[in-house]
């Protein structure tokens, strides 16, 4: 994913990017998971399967839990587009 994202870094979501236009094929989102909503996943759009449904994929296929998982998300799980991301430095406790 672009930016490059690991497992407890943060990130800064624009809420807003998607009120005049729709997710875009390689966007990376933070989406609701659809199988736990208490959840937040940062995802890449992959594909577009109809009006309002979109197909998201992890950056590591072998462990990511993504559409192959848990199928096509529909636009009210997507929260906004990941603007920033940042690593936090080693030693500090980021849970």
């Amino acid at each position: 994913m672009s930016p490059d994202l690991e497992a407890g870094d943060y990130v800064i979501v624009n809420r807003w990017a998607y009120r005049r236009r729709e997710p875009a094929i390689g966007d990376v989102v933070v989406l609701r998971d659809p199988q736990r909503e208490e959840r937040y996943l940062c995802k890449r759009i992959d594909a577009m399967p109809g009006p309002g449904l979109f197909e998201v994929r992890g950056v590591d296929a072998a462990v990511s839990r993504d559409s192959r998982a848990f199928g096509a998300v529909p636009r009210d799980f997507i929260v906004g587009k990941v603007w920033l991301s940042a690593r936090p430095r080693p030693g500090t406790n980021a849970g």
